[in-house]
C-alpha cells in the first residue's frame, strides 16, 4: 500500500549534533560510524522541520552552544527531537542534553519563539550516560535513522510552552508527548488501521485485546466496534497517555494495563469469558518467547500482527503456524518512502484439523 506522500512525510525526526571543523553540524549517522552527515535540507523532512533545523544551527553557533563529544566526554547539547503534526502544522522540540545545566537555555528558547512561530513547545531531555547510548527501554525501534539505540534519558523537563502534539488519524484526535511513541507517517500509519479494523471483522459481542499499544491508536480504532478492548504495555507512561486518548475521543469501553504483554494477556484471559481477537504490533526484535507461549495458550480465533521488521515476522509466523495458526491475508505498507524499510501487517486465523474417530475411517472393502 503506498505512501500518499514520496517526500516530506516523516512527522517525526531524530538528529545527531556534532561538531565537525569548528561548525556545528545536525543530522544522520554516516553508515557504520559516529560521524554525522547534515541532514538541514533532508527531503523526506517536512520544510517546518528543515527551517528549525537551520534555525538551530545558527542559534547553536551564535549563543556558543557546544555539542556534545562522545569521544572525551564533554559538551552539552547531544541530540534533537522535532515531532511535527500535519493536521494542527505545529513543532515539538526536545533537546537531549549531556547534564540538566544548560547556561544558554533561556536565550536559546526565547528566540527560538521568536523566529519559529510554529514551534509550540521546547522540552529538555537529560541523558547523563557518557558515550553515544541512552536507555534502551526508551528506544524508538521503529526508527532506522538511529542504529546505535535510543537517544533517551531518564528525565524530560519542559522548557517553554506545551510538552505535546495533537495529530488527528482518521476519526481519532491523538495527544501524543515529547517522549511517545509515533508512527512517522500518518497517513499510512492512518491506512493501517483502518486495515486492522476491517480486518478483524469486529462487532458489538467482540472483546478484543491490543498487546504492545503504546498510546493507543490501534486500540481507539477498534474500539469504534467491539464491545470491550484492552490494551497492554510496558511503558507506563505511554499507558496513562492511552487513557487520557480514550476519554478525550470519547470511548468507555476500554481498559488500559502497564505490564508486560505475557503476563497481562494470561491474566486477562483467566478474568474473561472469552478473547475473540488479538492485536500484537511488537518492536521491531519481535515477540520474546514468553509473549508467543502465551498468545499459543490463549489461542484467540484471530490475530493480527504488525511488524516493522520481515526477519522476525517470519520467525514468530512460523511458530505460530506450529501452534494452529495459518496465515489468512498479508499486507504491506510503505512506512518510509525512499528506504528499503517496510511496515507488514498479517492476519492469522486459527485453524484445527477436526480429528477423526476411528468408527469414522475408511475401510478397504
Amino acid at each position: 500500500m503506498a505512501s500518499a506522500h514520496r517526500f516530506g512525510y516523516r512527522a517525526r525526526v531524530k538528529l545527531a549534533v556534532q561538531r565537525i571543523k569548528g561548525k556545528p553540524v545536525i543530522g544522520l549517522y554516516r553508515p557504520e560510524s559516529h560521524r554525522v552527515s547534515d541532514a538541514s535540507a533532508c527531503p523526506v523532512h517536512p520544510r517546518p522541520v528543515n527551517a528549525l533545523v537551520r534555525t538551530l544551527k545558527q542559534l547553536i553557533e551564535q549563543l556558543g552552544i557546544v555539542p556534545y563529544d562522545e569521544r572525551h566526554d564533554i559538551g552539552q547539547l547531544r541530540y534533537l527531537d522535532i515531532r511535527y503534526s500535519f493536521w494542527q502544522r505545529r513543532l515539538l522540540l526536545t533537546l537531549v542534553t549531556r547534564h540538566m545545566d544548560f547556561p544558554q537555555v533561556r536565550e536559546l528558547t526565547r528566540e527560538l519563539g521568536r523566529r519559529c512561530p510554529q514551534l509550540v513547545g521546547v522540552v529538555q531531555n537529560i541523558n547523563d550516560t557518557p558515550g553515544p547510548g541512552g536507555n534502551a527501554d526508551l528506544c524508538d525501534e521503529e526508527d532506522i535513522t538511529f542504529p546505535f539505540g535510543s537517544i533517551w534519558g531518564q528525565r524530560f523537563h519542559p522548557l517553554r510552552g506545551r510538552d505535546s502534539l495533537i495529530e488527528r488519524m482518521g476519526h481519532l484526535r491523538l495527544h501524543s508527548p515529547a517522549d511517545a511513541f509515533t508512527r512517522i507517517n500518518p497517513p499510512v500509519a492512518r491506512q493501517l488501521y483502518q486495515t486492522v479494523l476491517d480486518w478483524t471483522d469486529l462487532s458489538k459481542e467482540h472483546i478484543a485485546l491490543d498487546l504492545y499499544c503504546g498510546i493507543g491508536p490501534v486500540a481507539l480504532y477498534l474500539a469504534g466496534r467491539a464491545n470491550l478492548v484492552v490494551g497492554i504495555d510496558e511503558n507506563t507512561r505511554a499507558i496513562r497517555v492511552a487513557k487520557e486518548n480514550a476519554r478525550r475521543n470519547g470511548y468507555h469501553n476500554t481498559r488500559f494495563f502497564a505490564d508486560s504483554a505475557a503476563r497481562k494477556l494470561r491474566e486477562t484471559a483467566s478474568q474473561l469469558a472469552r478473547i475473540d481477537c488479538i492485536v500484537v504490533t511488537p518492536p521491531r526484535k519481535g515477540l520474546d518467547a514468553q509473549a508467543l507461549a502465551a498468545l499459543e495458550t490463549v489461542a484467540a480465533p484471530r490475530l493480527a500482527y504488525v511488524s516493522g521488521e520481515p526477519l522476525s515476522l517470519a520467525r514468530d509466523l512460523n511458530r505460530l503456524g506450529q501452534a494452529g495458526y495459518r496465515v489468512a491475508k498479508v499486507q504491506p505498507f510503505d512506512m518510509f518512502p525512499q528506504t528499503d524499510k517496510v511496515e507488514t501487517l498479517v492476519l492469522l486465523e486459527q485453524f484445527r484439523v477436526p480429528r477423526v474417530e476411528s468408527s469414522e475411517l475408511p475401510t478397504k472393502n
